[in-house]
């Protein structure tokens, strides 16, 4: 059966007809927008790339466990890794198949960069991931699964912001990119994943980071892979690469973490994978689920992890609220819904533009469900908040300030609030699903429509 019918008749199940219309209305709509094309680098920039990475030393070992990969996807690997603009890398091929299909590609390749390791038996994807890693000599190691690629300008663009990093004596420890997906025989793509900046709620709603994933080698032989997590096991360990340099770095982690804004990773789309059905690896959901309360739990957090309607995707129930755990965060919004059922204010972004404006209420944002998650966001707005305690003072005497506007421009009010707590090292959270007390905005202005 198609796989996106199997989808559909899992989220009828489990979300009822209503949702389920809406949900197909969406995706329907968004397969009518405009085509997304993958554009490879040109022949100029690779030698322009090719010249400017004699200059870097960070060397890049790139980890593959294997297991029967078929002749076609692994030559495709092993090809993506080869056609690099960077040369400073080694290829780690874990290999646990119970036949020699994998070790006869390999042997058709003569390039000492890339290294088979046949293993006595099948520990499962964390267990091969592990025994890889004591093979890795790079001084970064990237995750690559068997059956997918690597852009030609992967490497290079990973190891440019490791290398400035060096230079601004604040190293990197984990750096994530764009990606999409490509068809089976790899050359259409589509469904690309263009990510925030490092965006911890987020990360708690869903591995939005995923792939292309390298890590500091010390951190991830330290960290390892945890089989009760299998199917997860790489947002297992991204939460837990968070948690460490948490500990390491308190309020300064996130300057640890890198993020290339480009796609450098084509993720294979196929009957058996996760990405063309999900169904097939049911359980790594729930393996997801545990991840984030784990990291939840870590925290001293209380909160309770729960699904939302999107199959993969968690929102973190806190109590007696966020406030009362996180103390980062300066006030939590949601959208504003307007006439026809359309989002009209709320949250903001860095370009002081409403996000999902125009949006169905019923809709989830697309296929990555944006406007369904918990996320931080660079702004909220007044209209649509709850402050927490140490953030009340400064909303307060920021509304004074215009408590005689005749037409107080809330946007601005919010923006210069925002602004205002995130100098103090505070941030704010986008909650979908949370409910507004008409207060503040009225305590000033009067009776306004929230």
């Amino acid at each position: 059966m198609n796989s996106n019918i199997v989808k559909t008749l899992n989220y009828l199940k489990k979300n009822g007809p209503v949702k389920t219309f809406y949900a197909v209305k969406e995706r329907m709509s968004e397969n009518r927008q405009t085509e997304y094309i993958y554009t490879p680098i040109t022949e100029e920039i690779k030698k322009k790339q090719t010249d400017i990475s004699k200059e870097y030393t960070t060397k890049v070992s790139i980890l593959v466990p294997t297991y029967e990969t078929k002749p076609q996807f692994m030559e495709a690997l092993i090809d993506s890794a080869i056609s690099q603009t960077y040369a400073n890398w080694e290829l780690v091929l874990a290999d646990a198949s119970k036949s020699d299909i994998v070790k006869a590609t390999v042997d058709k390749y003569t390039d000492d960069r890339i290294k088979y390791v046949r293993l006595e038996a099948n520990l499962g994807i964390s267990g091969n991931s592990n025994a890889a890693i004591a093979h890795c000599t790079g001084e970064y190691t990237g995750l690559l699964d068997h059956d997918d690629v690597l852009t030609e300008d992967a490497l290079f663009e990973m190891v440019s912001c490791i290398e400035n990093s060096k230079k601004s004596d604040c190293l990197l420890k984990m750096i994530y990119s764009d990606e999409d997906k490509m068809n089976a025989d790899g050359n259409e793509f589509f469904d690309p994943n263009i990510k925030p900046d490092f965006n911890l709620q987020l990360l708690l709603s869903n591995n939005y980071i995923c792939h292309f994933l390298v890590l500091e080698t010390g951190l991830l032989k330290l960290l390892g892979f945890r089989k009760e997590y299998d199917g997860a096991q790489d947002h297992d360990l991204i939460l837990r690469s968070v948690s460490k340099l948490m500990e390491e770095y308190e309020e300064s982690y996130q300057n640890r973490i890198g993020h290339v804004d480009k796609v450098l990773y084509h993720w294979r789309s196929h009957e058996n994978s996760t990405a063309g059905n999900p169904k097939s690896k049911q359980y790594a959901y729930e393996s997801g689920k545990r991840a984030v309360q784990d990291f939840v739990d870590r925290q001293n957090w209380n909160g309770k992890v729960t699904d939302i309607e999107h199959m993969g995707f968690f929102r973190v129930e806190y109590a007696p609220d966020i406030f009362a755990n996180r103390k980062d965060v300066a006030a939590v919004g949601r959208r504003i819904i307007g006439k026809g059922g359309l989002v009209t204010d709320g949250i903001y972004d860095e370009h002081h533009s409403v996000m999902f404006e125009g949006l169905n209420r019923h809709h989830s944002g697309g296929i990555l469900h944006r406007a369904a998650c918990q996320m931080e966001v660079p702004y909220v707005s007044i209209r649509s908040m709850i402050v927490s305690e140490t953030a009340k003072p400064v909303l307060e005497d920021i509304i004074n300030k215009h408590s005689a506007d005749e037409n107080p421009d809330y946007k601005a009010i919010s923006i210069e609030f925002c602004d205002v707590m995130r100098q103090k090292g505070y941030i704010f959270v986008y909650d979908p699903k949370m409910t507004v007390k008409k207060k503040n905005v009225q305590n000033y202005f009067g009776n306004t429509k929230h």
